[in-house]
């Protein structure tokens, strides 16, 4: 997992403004503790899937929308993905908003990074020739489906990230995906 500085200051909407030096080295230190408290944990399993019944075989987790299948439109096969970088820097994010909230902001940027990173690692140790990532929420694919891809992949017991009411994943940095195998 590699924290870009470039990808901190995309996730923060830098536009080109001149950075001060204070603001320069809180980014350096943002990503140095990002890089030494995440956890990176991660979940992925290969499953055939059955265009007409729209279930993943072997489960019963039905993939609904047309975002999704136009997605993996050619594809008889997906993975599954949950990754996460846990807790740890989720509670030096809220430590930070009490005592220095640009501090926090830049962890928060970072810490996003860090799982984009993480993930990108993730599938370049995937077989087949793949599609690229497609989460819940991405088109008409409904974020209640992040509840049905966590059972299915058991994520808390195995990574532990789980889905709470509002079907957002705890802890806040990690995701779960759906990618498309040709």
């Amino acid at each position: 997992m590699v924290i870009g500085r470039r990808e901190v200051l995309l996730y923060l909407g830098y536009r080109g403004q001149e950075l001060t030096k204070e603001l320069d080295e809180k980014i350096d230190q943002a990503i140095a503790i990002c890089e030494k408290l995440a956890q990176p944990r991660s979940v992925v399993k290969r499953f055939k899937v059955n265009r007409e019944t729209k279930l993943v075989e072997g489960t019963t987790l039905k993939l609904e929308g047309e975002s999704i299948w136009r997605h993996i439109d050619g594809c008889d096969e997906i993975y599954l993905l949950c990754g996460t970088i846990g807790f740890n820097i989720e509670k030096e994010i809220a430590k930070n908003f009490v005592k220095d909230k640009t501090l926090a902001i830049l962890l928060d940027a970072a810490a996003t990074a860090a799982i984009e990173s993480y993930l990108d690692e993730i599938e370049e140790t995937l077989d087949g020739e793949l599609t690229s990532r497609f989460s819940c929420g991405y088109g008409d694919l409904k974020i209640e489906t992040q509840k049905d891809i966590c059972a299915v992949l058991d994520t808390f017991r195995k990574v532990g990230v789980y889905v709470n009411e509002s079907y957002m994943l705890s802890p806040q940095k990690s995701v779960t995906a759906i990618i498309g195998v040709r």
